[in-house]
């Protein structure tokens, strides 16, 4: 949380605590701005190398995991993931890469067509995964009938996880206690060491 002080096409300078910082936003969070001294909340990724530090700023968590698995692939780094950000929305850009379909990934600056199709070979089995997720109702979960279980193993293999890893995840998750299978998922990819 700060207050806006100055916006630009592709950043805004938001000042926390009187210390202004430099956040490179894309094109949907940059629309999103409230004008000079209005308060904003940004969730943030921080890109750390060498010779740098980046900060990159988003209007909603859907759009900074978006944008934190494309910078996952090979040859896409924080610059080219904005602009694949910028160049559709988020639901356009999700449905081109489960439905296989490069030309809105290849709009964005910097992209040939074999990032846009590394982007689409890696990003799919994991949008799958959450897909498959979202599918199963809730109240599975809640009534612990085996459903939400399964759906959380399937997304752990197309992940990359062997069945064991899977498994380990699975046995992780306090099913009683935990209200989502995307909640339930969190838990088990945290218990096998990543966030």
């Amino acid at each position: 949380m700060g207050v806006v002080r100055r916006a630009g096409s592709d950043y805004v300078v938001v000042d926390v605590g009187g210390v202004g910082y430099m956040v490179s936003v894309g094109t949907s969070t940059r629309q999103q701005l409230p004008p000079p001294g209005d308060e904003i909340e940004l969730h943030i990724h921080t890109h750390v190398r060498e010779d740098q530090l980046g900060l990159y700023g988003f209007a909603t968590v859907d759009e900074l995991d978006m944008f934190e698995m494309l910078i996952q692939v090979d040859g896409v780094g924080p610059k080219v993931g904005l602009n694949i950000l910028s160049a559709s929305s988020l639901e356009v850009l999700k449905r081109a890469i489960v439905s296989e379909d490069a030309s809105p990934i290849r709009r964005a600056s910097g992209v040939g067509p074999r990032t846009a199709a590394k982007v689409i070979i890696e990003l799919k089995p994991r949008l799958d995964a959450v897909a498959e997720m979202e599918a199963v109702p809730r109240a599975a979960a809640i009534a612990g009938d085996g459903v939400v279980p399964k759906a959380v193993e399937s997304a752990l293999r197309n992940l990359g996880f062997s069945s064991q890893e899977a498994r380990t995840g699975i046995e992780a998750v306090d099913w009683k206690s935990t209200p989502n299978t995307q909640e339930a998922l969190a838990v088990a990819l945290k218990a096998l060491g990543r966030k």
